[in-house]
């Protein structure tokens, strides 16, 4: 399974033990997958997981009698039908408000932290997914329209989590990218497993990134060494071919017979075969001098 949907198999298994907090999490889901047409409350979700857990908190939270929860499949969609009476009751109980069949809720279902936790939960169940930290950093909840975006990241930002928004395709998108506030939301929505996988990959990653930023950067001062040795090289024989090495002063001589005589070394190691050793600017300094004298007799033919 992919990360999202192991996240969401955790969170489905999470049972809160208060009544109120059974309240918020079920206000999350059923305002965001439920439709109130008919007098009744229909949620269709293809996720059998989460239409799971939904049946569960239902039956926990209310006294359902079995011909007021009707449950079918089609096409592959789970759908839950929910009575006029259960329905009327559902609306009361988690302080649902009804408008042109779209559901939403009052903001007194999660006064409590516990409940604000257990509201963001239903709301992940719902609308929620987040990618492999494997690959990249990204949790996203999916909403119907900004009265519902609004009220969600107010409540995610009572966490210390700043979460920001994006339209898309005629929705709203709440995303979190920084990998410590998708920490935090875990956290919150108390997916203490999941928060522990997405730690390790995250450190995984971050050793994985480290090591190839480190070979990329000695790679390319290993090329930067080779591409000025070569050049070096060209230098020293052109001199030797036109004017011999003995053309060169006494201190340049030197340096160009040992450049020679080592084409791999680095300038640090070749000063220290210098006699007396000297510095790697020293070094620098006098590679410069032999490129310019072979310059200037190339321009002179």
């Amino acid at each position: 399974m992919s990360f999202s949907a192991d996240l969401k198999l955790e969170l489905s298994e999470i049972q809160p033990h208060a009544q109120h907090c059974r309240i918020a999490e079920l206000a999350g889901l059923v305002s965001l997958l439920g439709k109130y047409f008919d007098k009744k409350i229909l949620i269709r979700i293809e996720n059998e997981v989460v239409f799971n857990k939904i049946c569960r908190l239902l039956r926990k939270t209310f006294d359902i009698a079995p011909e007021m929860m009707y449950t079918s499949m089609s096409s592959g969609i789970n759908i839950l039908e929910l009575s006029d009476i259960l329905a009327d009751e559902i609306i009361k109980t988690l302080k649902l408000r009804e408008e042109d069949g779209i559901l939403s809720v009052d903001n007194v279902v999660f006064q409590r932290s516990c409940c604000k936790r257990a509201f963001l939960r239903g709301v992940f169940l719902a609308v929620g997914s987040i990618s492999s930290p494997e690959k990249k950093h990204h949790f996203e909840l999916d909403l119907p329209d900004e009265e519902k975006t609004v009220q969600i990241m107010e409540v995610m930002k009572s966490f210390d989590i700043s979460p920001k928004r994006v339209e898309r395709r005629g929705s709203f998108v709440v995303y979190l990218k920084d990998g410590d506030e998708i920490s935090n939301i875990l956290s919150v929505i108390e997916a203490s497993g999941s928060l522990m996988s997405f730690e390790n990959m995250r450190i995984v990653k971050d050793i994985r990134n480290s090591i190839n930023r480190e070979v990329n950067c000695e790679t390319a001062n290993i090329g930067r060494i080779a591409g000025a040795a070569v050049k070096q090289m060209e230098d020293i024989d052109y001199i030797t071919k036109t004017r011999g090495r003995e053309y060169l002063p006494d201190s340049l001589r030197v340096i160009a017979e040992l450049r020679a005589e080592n084409p791999l070394l680095s300038l640090k190691e070749l000063g220290e075969l210098v006699d007396p050793p000297i510095g790697k600017s020293g070094v620098n300094h006098r590679l410069r001098r032999i490129s310019m004298i072979a310059d200037r007799l190339g321009s002179e033919g």
